[in-house]
Formats: C-alpha cells, sequence, structure tokens
C-alpha cells in the first residue's frame, strides 16, 4: 500500500526542471562592486522567501513579471563559486532555479537583472554613475571636435593652402596618434554607459530536457515509511490494548 501510495504521489507531481546562471556585478572606479556577492545573495534569498509564502503579486512588482510565470517558479537560490568569503568578492556567483516549465526561462532571467538594477540603493548608484559618464562622453566629444578640426587645418596647410608654422609641424607629427586615442576613449565611454547594470549575466540559464525531480524512489521510500509508520503505530495500539483486556480478565477471574 506504502508503494502504490507513494507511487501516485510521484505521478501526481508536475516535472521540474533546474537550471543555473552566472551573475556578476561591475565594479565602479575600481572601488567595490554595485552589488557584493554576500547582498546579491541576501537579495535572492528574500525573493526566494516572498516566493515561499505564495505572495506572487509583490514579487511580480518587484521583478516586472507576470504572476503566472511566477506560479511555475519553484525555487531561486543563490551561492558563492568562492567559499572563501571577503567582504569584496570579485568573483560572480551562480543563481540557481527550479522551474515547472522550462519556456519561463528566458523571461526569469531577464527580470531577475531588472529586480537588482532597481532595487533603492543600485538605481541612486546607477544613476550617480549614469551621469558622471554622460558628463565625460560630453566634454571628450567636445575635445574630439576641437581635435578634428585641427586636424583639418594642419591637413590644409600640408596641402599648400596655407604657411605652416614649426609648431605646427610637430603636432602634425602626433595628430593623428591623438585623434586615435582620444576616438577609442570616446567609444569606451559610450559602450560603457550601454551596458552598465547593477548585475551583468556571464552565462544564461540553460533548458535542459530531462527534469531534475521529482525523485520516484523518494517518493517510494517515503509511502512506505509513512505506511510502515502507521502500520507499527496500529499494531502497537492493538498490542497494548489486548494486554490491557487480558490483565483486567485475569484481575477478574481472581
Amino acid at each position: 500500500m506504502g508503494l502504490i501510495l507513494g507511487f501516485l504521489r510521484y505521478r501526481s507531481l508536475p516535472a521540474i526542471y533546474k537550471s543555473r546562471m552566472i551573475v556578476q556585478s561591475p565594479v565602479i572606479n575600481n572601488q567595490a562592486p554595485v552589488i557584493t556577492n554576500q547582498n546579491g545573495i541576501q537579495i535572492v534569498a528574500n525573493w526566494n522567501a516572498v516566493l515561499t509564502s505564495g505572495d506572487f503579486a509583490t514579487l511580480a512588482k518587484t521583478l516586472n513579471l507576470g504572476e503566472d510565470h511566477l506560479c511555475k517558479v519553484k525555487r531561486i537560490k543563490g551561492e558563492e563559486i568562492q567559499k572563501i568569503f571577503t567582504p569584496n568578492n570579485p568573483n560572480a556567483f551562480i543563481l540557481e532555479v527550479m522551474v515547472t516549465d522550462n519556456a519561463i526561462l528566458e523571461d526569469l532571467q531577464k527580470a531577475i537583472v531588472y529586480g537588482f538594477d532597481n532595487t533603492d540603493y543600485v538605481k541612486d548608484r546607477l544613476l550617480a554613475k549614469r551621469n558622471r559618464l554622460q558628463e565625460l562622453i560630453d566634454k571628450t566629444g567636445i575635445e574630439l571636435r576641437k581635435m578634428d578640426s585641427t586636424k583639418k587645418m594642419i591637413e590644409d596647410l600640408i596641402s599648400g593652402k596655407g604657411s605652416v608654422s614649426s609648431s605646427l609641424i610637430v603636432d602634425a607629427s602626433t595628430i593623428n596618434r591623438q585623434w586615435i586615442d582620444m576616438n577609442e576613449k570616446f567609444l569606451a565611454l559610450k559602450e560603457e554607459l550601454k551596458f552598465l547594470n547593477g548585475m551583468q549575466v556571464l552565462q544564461g540559464f540553460s533548458k535542459f530536457k530531462n527534469p531534475a525531480g521529482p525523485n520516484l524512489f523518494l517518493w517510494l521510500f517515503l509511502g512506505l515509511i509513512s505506511c510502515l509508520t502507521i502500520a507499527f503505530i496500529y499494531t502497537l495500539f492493538r498490542s497494548i490494548n489486548q494486554k490491557l483486556k487480558n490483565r483486567a480478565l485475569s484481575r477478574k477471574e481472581s
């Protein structure tokens, strides 16, 4: 009976798929990352607590993800790659999820990044960083335009459209290299602004065909143990009850 009940329980449970992604918070100005690993793991633990409580509406708002998707998420867990604790661990950390539908993994990945980026502390830091980058981009753009004008003027002078002073001859020998360096800096700043996030995905979720659960043998074992426990308690109760009846009968006969 226990094996049958365990098997029926196993068949009634949905298939659960496990997947992992690797995330890392960028470092700003060679200082601490926007989100330390410990803080990131704790944020994930808080999300999992809300998920376990069944408050899908709150978590849906936090992650900007539909409740119908969250109903298919069974667990969210974060863990260190480097097990030795350091306050500013530069390494990434692993984020593991268990879902009943692989189709939601792509949306869930975007939702998790959104959730990290939109905490109050992270939003403030990212806003300040974006403002600084935009200011640097604007100033670098102005310098680059000045250098373009100087470069064109020197090219015109060299082509014979004007007289060339000794200082301009020196500038002409280095202007191209300076222009290339300035242009690389300008493009690097724009790229940094474009990809600035509180959390970056180094490796996203993978979709596996084989489910990680439920475990048939585990449910067969639990069903067997449950029924054996009930049978033992029932037998023990009957045995004690029978002994009490026999003792009472012996007293009456005596």
